[in-house]
């Protein structure tokens, strides 16, 4: 038979654990950090939050529910990190030279819509590889 219950708080913590992630990127916006992680806010909300949310109820006097609630949405937000390391492995994008084409990320659909992440070549300044950037698959391409 099917746990309603356990369903609904596995559904709602993740919920939770997504908004706050959400209203840690309108931090950045509103404070202007959008540089790389280890430079905004969000990154310290979402790993310190997710750690704190996973490891507090555990330490006080809460109910097995309220664990079980705080040990889902604060792995949840810790996975970000993976999100960040993908960001650090991701190329930048190539300087403008003069009389170049400005060089932007276009969006395109990821086969089998399974995100696959291909790093750059050593040596070049851009790369004809996708790259993956929250979940969605990006090419460098010059118009």
């Amino acid at each position: 038979m099917v746990e309603w219950a356990k369903k609904g708080l596995v559904f709602g913590s993740q919920a939770i654990a997504k908004g706050i992630e959400r209203i840690a990127v309108e931090v950045d916006k509103a404070m202007a950090k959008t540089g790389v992680p280890h430079t905004r806010p969000s990154t310290y909300i979402n790993v310190g939050g997710g750690l704190a949310l996973a490891l507090v109820p555990n330490y006080v006097r809460a109910s097995a529910t309220l664990k079980e609630f705080g040990e889902i949405a604060g792995f949840h937000m810790v996975n970000k990190l993976w999100d960040y390391v993908e960001e650090y492995m991701a190329p930048a994008p190539a300087a403008v030279g003069a009389g170049a084409g400005v060089t932007k990320y276009t969006a395109v659909e990821t086969p089998g819509g399974a995100p696959e992440f291909y790093p750059p070549l050593y040596g070049r300044k851009t790369s004809p590889e996708p790259v993956i950037r929250n979940h969605v698959r990006y090419t460098l391409s010059t118009e």
